[in-house]
């Protein structure tokens, strides 16, 4: 492997910068593993992700509406992005090291993931002051202990490629129209439910969202198990659903209703939206 890793590595360098970066990054990881995807994102500490870079597979199903979605507000959600806003060290990341215990029965999963057939994320994380650049790799097929360690070793350099070719990613003409938004988007998350729910039941249903079982909520909130699902009863019978998919349908279609002006609980704005006749 090393006699095709180098020159592909040597690809790679030559290429930042450049138009090819993308395309000689996913020949350089495909030496090492399989990937289907291969997207970058940078997270500005108070800002929208802006993606950087999104290659993938034919045949992957729904990953540009997805993307679209993920972009609007799903971002929220993502465990790489709560991560970096907790100040996560830089390094290299499996998905279930960050994620949720119930992760992958939530909503966010089914669709960002089974949806398009992956099975699997490994993602690094660079941190460059207080914002940070996400480089995900993505697989139909779980990464082996192997391929695992082959990226783990490579990492001080992939940080280092990255940091060479995206060390300009702050810079934007709309960075405070995106900040804007971005504060707009983490108050309503902060704040969902709380026009219709009691203080608890919304703190339930942001971590059902985040995809927290209800063992880890009870453990969380320091309450019992028995009281995590009268307090989800509750939250659904208030919210006129009967399931997560329902919630989380609930929750994207409120941030899409989300106004320039509009503050606070974006249920708010869904329920008062024109109905259809």
């Amino acid at each position: 492997m090393l006699e095709a890793l180098i020159p592909a590595m040597a690809r790679v360098t030559e290429n930042i910068g450049q138009e090819g970066f993308a395309d000689s990054m996913l020949a350089f990881f495909e030496h090492i593993c399989p990937v289907q995807s291969l997207a970058a994102f940078a997270f500005p500490k108070d800002g929208r992700p802006k993606l950087l870079l999104d290659i993938y597979e034919d045949g992957i199903i729904g990953k540009q509406a997805s993307m679209n979605r993920y972009m609007s507000g799903a971002y929220l959600l993502d465990p790489y992005f709560q991560a970096c806003q907790e100040q996560q060290d830089s390094g290299i990341y499996r998905l279930a090291e960050l994620a949720a215990d119930d992760f992958e029965q939530s909503e966010y999963f089914k669709q960002y993931f089974q949806f398009a057939n992956f099975t699997d994320e490994i993602g690094y994380l660079l941190q460059v002051e207080q914002d940070y650049i996400h480089l995900s790799l993505c697989s139909t097929k779980a990464f082996d202990e192997s391929a695992k360690a082959s990226l783990q070793q490579l990492s001080p350099w992939v940080l280092a490629i990255m940091s060479q070719h995206w060390r300009e990613f702050g810079q934007s003409s709309s960075a405070q129209e995106q900040d804007d938004m971005h504060q707009r988007l983490q108050q309503a998350f902060a704040q969902f439910g709380q026009s219709f729910l009691t203080q608890r039941e919304a703190e339930i249903a942001r971590l059902l969202l985040q995809g927290h079982s209800t063992k880890s909520m009870a453990e969380r909130l320091g309450i019992s198990m028995e009281t995590i699902k009268v307090h989800k009863r509750n939250l659904y019978n208030k919210l006129d659903i009967n399931s997560q998919s329902e919630l989380f349908s609930l929750f994207l279609n409120s941030l899409s209703l989300l106004g320039p002006q509009d503050i606070g609980d974006p249920l708010l704005a869904y329920h008062q939206r024109p109905k259809a006749t």
